[in-house]
């Protein structure tokens, strides 16, 4: 079975999260913001220092400020 970008990028999130939960001590408790945020700049730091470049795309429907209340007219329908 070949090794896809995938399984590399899997690979590359488990070593951040296991370098970033090293830094928190007895995972019993939920995490503080501070906390949260070293575990997240543990993970981002292995992932740029694994040459993934990660970037944003356009935001999903209902997400954000393209998200449209109005109700949508029935298919076929167009005013």
């Amino acid at each position: 079975m070949a090794w896809t970008s995938r399984d590399d990028l899997r690979l590359s999130i488990r070593i951040g999260l296991t370098r970033g939960l090293r830094l928190v001590r007895g995972m019993r408790r939920q995490l503080t913001e501070a906390e949260r945020d070293r575990v997240a700049e543990a993970i981002a730091d292995h992932l740029h220092r694994a040459n993934w470049r990660i970037e944003s795309g356009r935001p999903l429907t209902g997400h954000g400020d393209n998200f449209d209340f109005r109700p949508k007219p029935p298919p076929g329908k167009t005013d």
